[in-house]
């Protein structure tokens, strides 16, 4: 209930629970006024003109009902697999850092790993990719951006790594976990002690 939460925006993306692409919401509390988005006809309260995307947002709220019905069994096996891949992890590479609070208060979707900064290190993301495992890099906040997380930057600004980040859901598989760190450690073996300068 946003209005009890005193929430005054909050916004949402269906394809994080497997919803359709292009699709979501944004709440505005009435307590806020806002000027037009894009001027013309009455949709969206005024607010937005334009054609809603009647198909988007019926698929958008089976998703979301979906999401909601099986959202205990499912956070539960997610948080397993994040649990997994961190002793994976951690029994694998001696050297790694995690970008936050891993173990404790995150979200239990995403798992952040820093890793030794090396030649091979800095060509994961690609290597992974061409191996059909699909990593982000840094943050969020900083997906596709060349000079590396600023938010990373500032919390560990003296650890000289390559973050990456890993992103699970209903649908991963401890099998593909095995896969992941299996074809990270063959990267990562020729680097053996030859560090890149940050």
């Amino acid at each position: 209930d946003f209005k009890k939460a005193q929430i005054h925006f909050a916004s949402c993306s269906a394809h994080k629970f497997h919803g359709p692409k292009g699709i979501g919401f944004l709440y505005i509390s009435s307590d806020i006024q806002i000027h037009p988005f894009i001027h013309g006809g009455s949709q969206e309260r005024n607010k937005r003109a334009g054609t809603e995307n009647i198909y988007g947002i019926i698929g958008m709220a089976k998703a979301i009902e979906l999401a909601q019905e099986h959202l205990e069994t499912e956070q539960n096996y997610i948080q397993e697999l994040k649990r997994y891949m961190t002793e994976r992890l951690k029994a694998t590479f001696s050297d790694i850092h995690f970008n936050g609070d891993c173990e404790g208060d995150c979200l239990y979707t995403v798992l952040n790993v820093g890793f030794p900064k090396t030649a091979q290190s800095e060509m994961l993301i690609i290597q992974l990719d061409i191996n059909g495992i699909c990593v982000s890099g840094g943050s969020a906040c900083s997906s596709g951006a060349q000079q590396g997380s600023h938010v990373i930057h500032s919390i560990y600004p003296n650890i000289a790594q390559t973050p990456i980040r890993f992103s699970f859901s209903k649908y991963n598989t401890k099998e593909e976990i095995d896969t992941t760190i299996n074809k990270i450690a063959s990267l990562l073996q020729p680097a053996a002690t030859q560090t890149v300068s940050s």
